[in-house]
């Protein structure tokens, strides 16, 4: 605001100058070269306000253009001073000043010489021709011919310096405004990475510890389990009764749940160490697909698999990679109504990634952040634990799970597998 608010008062001082100017001509100037110098500087002065106007909207002119201003400067200026110069030289004779200033200002050196040798040979051109073809006065004003020329040179050599260190500036300013901005993104990059990073620390931190009460609360549930289940196999033996038999059918069912709950919790709990082995991943995918057919078949919905990079061999724990699968397509096929499609994509990209995507009902924008954490669950009968020990498995081998999801059109897990394990 500042720097616009200057170049306006610069631009109204010009304007005021060039009247006042015009002014001391009406005043100064008597008889007949009053109306057509008068006429000659007015029209001078729309030129160079039309090219000022031009040269500060425009943000770089070409050279041409600037050459062609240029000439018009030197023919008016050339109008001006034959206009006013009377029995005399003009007194408006620095009116070539102002196209030496322009191609100082805007041109090359060699342009702004060029520049100053036309404005000197058309000043030398309106003179009386007295003055150079007597002797005497020739001898009178050659010295101040000679300082008449150096003064032209000198005017344009001296704005040339100026107009070149304030390019200079100009240019170093926009270099260091690009350094600036390159460091601002940076700066923004690495606080996102920061900001990631900091999140990412905070769930292992609460992963941890949720998986050492979840291993310590395991350890002790599942010893009295045993002893229950057990307990219900020797008393199967002893009652005849159908009722006393379906008693104790629930509690063999029930146990086997709590026990593979409790299973979950000590995956959960523990360190993984994944056992690596070159698998066939898509190999792996189709079994898993194919056991769950008949659940699909049942709810009404179709199964995809699109592989992009058969034969796939990984290096990876095969155990654990299936277990992750089949949470995933289960959850997909709990989420996906009849009529509807999951689909799993197995590419190679960056990284190795296998994509599972359903048409089901979606994920609220407020539960996306949560759908890892343990015990995080919208389900009546589940645990919370099994996208977040898949979560963890994937962690284990150095791979990424993300998720992406629009409420009432779907979602889509993507584990991304470093190739380094490929």
């Amino acid at each position: 605001m500042q720097d616009s608010n200057r170049l306006r008062a610069l631009a109204l001082f010009q304007s005021s100058l060039f009247f006042l100017l015009l002014i001391l001509l009406l005043v100064c100037e008597k008889g007949n070269s009053l109306i057509y110098g008068g006429l000659s500087f007015a029209l001078l002065i729309c030129c160079h306000l039309y090219i000022e106007y031009r040269l500060k909207t425009e943000h770089a002119s070409s050279s041409s253009r600037i050459i062609s201003y240029v000439v018009l400067y030197l023919l008016l200026c050339t109008l001006v001073v034959w206009t006013t110069r009377g029995g005399e030289e003009s007194p408006f004779w620095i009116v070539f000043f102002l196209p030496i200033i322009i191609a100082a200002s805007n041109l090359e050196f060699r342009a702004t010489l060029i520049t100053c040798s036309a404005a000197l040979l058309l000043f030398i051109g309106h003179l009386p021709p007295r003055m150079y073809l007597h002797h005497k006065e020739r001898v009178e004003e050659f010295p101040e011919l000679i300082g008449f020329g150096i003064m032209f040179f000198m005017v344009g050599i001296l704005v040339y310096n100026f107009a070149q260190k304030h390019r200079q500036q100009l240019q170093l300013k926009e270099q260091l405004n690009v350094k600036l901005l390159e460091n601002q993104q940076n700066l923004k990059e690495s606080l996102e990475r920061l900001e990631a990073a900091e999140a990412t620390l905070r769930t292992k931190e609460r992963l941890a510890s949720l998986g050492e009460m979840s291993a310590g609360i395991a350890h002790e549930i599942r010893n009295p389990l045993g002893i229950i289940s057990s307990s219900a196999q020797l008393l199967d033996r002893e009652f005849t009764s159908e009722d006393d038999r379906q008693l104790l059918d629930i509690i063999q069912e029930e146990s086997a749940r709590l026990n593979g709950l409790i299973t979950d919790f000590l995956i959960f709990g523990r360190q993984l160490e994944p056992q690596r082995q070159i698998c066939n991943l898509s190999g792996l995918i189709t079994r898993d697909i194919n056991s769950l057919h008949n659940v699909a078949e049942q709810k009404g919905v179709t199964i995809e698999f699109d592989c992009q990079c058969d034969p796939c061999e990984a290096d990876v724990d095969a155990d654990m990679i299936q277990q992750v699968l089949l949470n995933l397509l289960l959850n997909a096929l709990a989420a996906t109504s009849s009529g509807g499609k999951v689909q799993v994509v197995l590419r190679l990209t960056a990284n190795l990634d296998i994509i599972v995507s359903d048409t089901g009902c979606g994920i609220p924008e407020e539960n996306l952040g949560k759908v890892f954490d343990p015990f995080f669950t919208t389900k009546s009968n589940g645990t919370g634990l099994g996208l977040a020990n898949a979560y963890k498995i994937i962690e284990s081998h150095g791979g990424d799970l993300s998720v992406e999801s629009q409420l009432g059109k779907g979602s889509t897990f993507t584990v991304s597998l470093p190739l380094e394990g490929v």
